[in-house]
Order: C-alpha cells, then sequence, then structure tokens
C-alpha cells in the first residue's frame, strides 16, 4: 500500500529529519568511545540539531502552504515534534557532560548509549519503509526491546552508583545524566507509537 499524494516530497523530508536521529545518535556514541575528544562531538551534534530543526521549520512551512497531504497533517506534525525531541535530547545530554564536567564516563552510561545509538538507528529504518508501509513492525518490535533492556540497564547503574559512588555531587550528576539517557530512549518508543499509530490509521 502506498499513501498519496506524493508530490509534497513530505516522506522524503520525514526520511531526512529520521536521519538527523541516527546521526545524532551515531555521533552521541563516539563520545563514550573516544571521550578525550567529547568536545568535538558535542559540536557535530549542536550542529546536527541545527539541521534537524530547519527540516523541521521546512516541513512546517509545507503544511502551512499545501492544501492536501499524504496522511493527515497532524499526523505529520505529531510525528516531525516526536523526532525533533529526540534530536534535542540527544543535544542536551552531550551539553550536559561538558557543563557537569564528566572527567570520565561510567562504563553503565556507555552501554545506555549504544541502546540510543541502536535506537536512533531502528527509528531511521522504520521512516525509510513507512511511504510503502513494509515491514515497520519489525522496527517498531526492536526499540520496545532496546527500552526495555535500557529499563534494566538504568535499575542497575543507579544500584552501582548509590553502592560505589562516595560524593554527593557526583552521584547528583551521574543521576541526571542517567535519567536523560533513559528519557531519551523511552522517546524513541514515542517516536515508535506514533508511528505505528499512523500506519494502523492508513491501513
Amino acid at each position: 500500500m502506498r499513501f498519496i499524494p506524493r508530490e509534497e516530497k513530505y516522506f522524503e523530508l520525514m526520511n531526512q529529519l529520521a536521519a538527523k536521529v541516527r546521526e545524532g545518535g551515531e555521533i552521541f556514541v563516539k563520545i563514550f568511545q573516544d571521550y578525550p575528544n567529547h568536545a568535538h562531538y558535542a559540536e557535530r551534534i549542536k550542529a546536527v540539531e541545527t539541521e534537524g530543526d530547519e527540516l523541521v521549520a521546512r516541513i512546517k512551512q509545507k503544511l502551512n502552504s499545501t492544501f492536501i497531504t499524504p496522511i493527515d497533517r497532524e499526523d505529520i506534525y505529531l510525528l516531525i515534534t516526536e523526532l525533533d525531541d529526540v534530536i534535542d535530547m540527544i543535544n542536551d545530554m552531550a551539553r550536559r557532560l561538558e557543563i557537569y564536567g564528566i572527567a570520565a564516563p561510567r562504563a553503565d552510561a556507555r552501554q545506555i548509549a549504544e541502546l540510543l545509538g541502536k535506537a536512533a538507528h531502528e527509528v531511521k529504518d522504520s521512516f525509510t519503509l513507512l511511504e510503502r508501509n513494509e515491514r515497520i513492525s519489525e522496527h517498531l518490535l526492536r526499540i520496545g526491546q532496546l527500552e526495555k533492556e535500557a529499563d534494566a540497564l538504568y535499575r542497575d547503574a543507579l544500584r552501582r552508583l548509590f553502592a560505589e559512588e562516595k560524593d554527593a555531587v557526583e552521584v547528583i550528576k551521574w543521576m541526571s545524566i542517567y535519567e536523560e539517557l533513559e528519557n531519551s530512549i523511552d522517546r524513541c518508543k514515542d517516536v515508535a507509537e506514533a508511528l505505528e499509530a499512523v500506519v494502523v490509521k492508513n491501513k
């Protein structure tokens, strides 16, 4: 099944925005793999976030000037808002590491960041298939599985943090970082649920 009409290239633009989610997720993972250069990666993520904002503005402009859209305009607005929120959260986390003066990342934070990177990939892959409505459910299921893995890692990370870290300020910093990591993956799941609702609605 195909959604129609196609002339306004909404799917192409949403695909580009989803690609920014993937790119931001990939760069964020690199922060934890190459932490001495975290400021460089944070700047790259900021550039991705700016490019994402520009895409959102273009799509909104099209929505305001187009009478017919391939899917309901409120659904397009919901999807681009959810995607933009993921990019914003990744950017905020990259900045937070710098603001908090984190000297070195904790191992479990790196694990959760890697799950975020995988979830961002699944988001992009699902949007690639949106126009044709093919096999999207596979990617949405994987995002849900990644979110469950992240929840378990988050709980374990907090237990270790409270057991091992004696500096109260460090505890507060890492609690905030862990929470934002988990929230970012939760937001990927929100994207998946919104996308699933749109697909079901247009079957």
